[in-house]
C-alpha cells in the first residue's frame, strides 16, 4: 500500500541521502524533471539544483541535520533534462533511524512552474501598466474608486500635475476634484456623478487649477464588474485637453479672419469684389424669390489719377479710405458697400427703387469729403454716382453691374462733381 501511495501520489516525492544522491523517486518527479528513474537515482538534488538557490538548500539540510528545525520549504528553480529551468515548491523533513543518526531526506516537490510563469507575467504586466501610467500622468489622472465612491483605491500622479493639488485630497473625499470645476460646467458634472445607478459616462468641462488658471479635462468613467454581475469598482480617467483646446480656439480665430481676409478689401476694410459678386448674385435670387427690387450704385471717383501723380501713392491710398470710411458710416445696416477695383465702388441699396436713392445722396452730399494732405493743404474728394434698379432683364451680376456702370459713365463727362441720373 505505501509503495502504490508513493508511487502515484500526485507530487513529487523522494528519498535523498544524506550526501544527496536519490533512494527513490516517483513518477511525478520523474515527469517533474524529465528523467527515468534509474537515470535520476544515479544523480544527486545539488546537480538539479539551479546554482541560485543551492546554497540555501544546503544550509537548511545543515539545520535539519543538526535538529535546528524540524523541517523546511523554499521555491526554488531545478534544471531538467535538456537545460530549461524550472519551478518547483520543496518541503524537506529529515528521517533518523532507532540510534538517532540521520537516515535519509523525504522531499516533497510540488510543480509551480506554471504559477510562477503567471506571476512573472503579472508582475510584468503591472510594471508595463505602471510605466504606461507614469507617461500619462503628465497629461491624464486616472483613479479608481468604490462604486460608492467613498473609497479611492488609486490615483496616479496626474491630479497633481493637472490640478495642482494634493492626492490627499482625493484619498480624503474622491469626488473633491468636483470643487475646482468651472461653475458654468459643474452642475453637468454633478449630473453625472450624481446618477443613479452609476452609467458609463464621457464629458469635457474646465476646471480651475491651484494657480487659478482655466484647464479643460476630456472625462471618462467605465464601471467594472466582479464575477456576479456586481459593480465592483468604477475606473475614471481625464485628460488635460487645455492645449488642444488653445490650439483649437486659435484655429477658428485664424479661419475666422481668413474668411474675413478673403471677402475684405485690404485697403479700405470694404467687401471685395469677389464677395460683392456673392452678394449680389444671392440678392437676386433673393429678389426673383420674394419679388421685391433694391438698386445698385456704382461710383466711380474724380480725378483720382491726379491725387496721386500730384501727392503720391499713400496720399491715393487715403483718399480711397476716406471715401470708404464716410460713406460707410451712412448706410443702414441692410445696405452694404464694396470696392470693384480701383477708384471704382458699389453700393446695395436693400429693397430701394430708383425714385427712392435720392433719399440715400441726400445723407451722403452733406458730408465733408476731404483729404487732408498736411496742416495747411487739403484737396476735396469728388465722384460720379450712377444706379440701376434691378429688373427681370438684369440676369446676371454681371449685367447688373453693367448697367448701373454704364449708367455712371453716361453722366462722367458732364461734372467733376457728384451728378445723379437714373433710369
Amino acid at each position: 500500500m505505501f509503495d502504490k501511495t508513493f508511487e502515484f501520489c500526485a507530487v513529487g516525492l523522494a528519498h535523498v541521502s544524506p550526501d544527496g544522491s536519490f533512494i527513490h523517486v516517483n513518477k511525478k518527479l520523474c515527469e517533474f524533471l524529465g528523467y527515468e528513474p534509474h537515470v535520476l537515482k544515479s544523480m544527486t538534488f545539488q546537480e538539479l539544483t539551479v546554482s541560485d538557490y543551492l546554497n540555501t538548500d544546503l544550509s537548511n539540510l545543515q539545520q535539519l541535520l543538526a535538529g535546528s528545525i524540524d523541517s523546511y520549504s523554499m521555491e526554488k528553480q531545478y534544471i531538467r533534462n535538456g537545460g530549461a529551468a524550472v519551478w518547483g515548491k520543496l518541503t524537506v523533513s529529515l528521517v533518523r533511524d532507532s540510534r538517532g543518526n540521520p537516515d535519509f531526506f523525504i522531499s516533497v516537490v510540488e510543480d509551480i512552474d506554471e504559477k510562477k510563469r503567471l506571476e512573472s507575467e503579472l508582475f510584468q504586466v503591472e510594471a508595463l501598466f505602471s510605466k504606461i501610467v507614469d507617461a500619462f500622468s503628465s497629461r491624464t489622472f486616472i483613479w479608481v474608486a468604490s462604486p460608492d465612491f467613498k473609497k479611492l483605491h488609486y490615483l496616479n500622479d496626474g491630479y497633481h500635475t493637472i490640478f495642482g493639488r494634493s492626492d490627499y485630497e482625493l484619498y480624503a473625499k474622491p469626488l473633491a476634484f468636483i470643487n475646482h470645476v468651472h461653475e458654468e460646467d459643474k452642475i453637468k458634472v454633478l449630473s453625472v456623478f450624481n446618477q443613479r445607478p452609476l452609467k458609463t459616462w464621457e464629458l469635457q468641462y474646465r476646471i480651475y487649477d491651484v494657480n487659478g488658471k482655466v484647464r479643460y479635462l476630456h472625462d471618462r468613467g467605465n464601471l467594472i464588474f466582479d464575477a456576479k454581475e456586481k459593480q465592483a469598482l468604477i475606473l475614471g480617467t481625464a485628460d488635460d485637453i487645455t492645449k488642444e483646446k488653445e490650439q483649437q480656439q486659435a484655429l477658428e480665430v485664424a479661419i475666422s479672419e481668413l474668411a474675413y481676409l478673403s471677402k475684405t478689401d485690404p485697403l479700405t476694410g470694404l467687401i471685395n469684389r469677389r464677395e460683392i459678386f456673392e452678394q449680389l448674385s444671392k440678392e437676386i435670387k433673393r429678389m426673383k424669390r420674394e419679388h421685391h427690387v433694391s438698386t445698385l450704385v456704382y461710383i466711380d471717383l474724380n480725378d483720382f489719377k491726379q491725387i496721386n501723380d500730384n501727392y503720391g501713392h499713400a496720399a491715393g491710398d487715403q483718399a480711397l479710405k476716406t471715401f470708404a470710411e464716410k460713406m460707410q458710416n451712412k448706410l443702414r445696416d441692410s445696405d452694404r458697400m464694396g470696392r470693384i477695383g480701383g477708384d471704382e465702388f458699389v453700393v446695395l441699396l436693400y429693397g430701394t427703387r430708383a425714385n427712392e436713392v435720392e433719399r440715400f445722396f441726400a445723407r451722403i452730399d452733406n458730408l465733408s469729403f476731404v483729404l487732408h494732405i498736411d496742416d495747411h493743404l487739403s484737396v476735396p474728394i469728388r465722384y460720379t454716382a450712377g444706379w440701376k434698379e434691378w429688373n427681370e432683364r438684369l440676369s446676371t451680376v454681371q449685367k447688373w453691374l453693367d448697367a448701373a456702370d454704364h449708367v455712371m459713365y453716361s453722366i462722367k463727362g458732364e461734372s467733376k462733381q457728384r451728378n445723379n441720373i437714373s433710369e
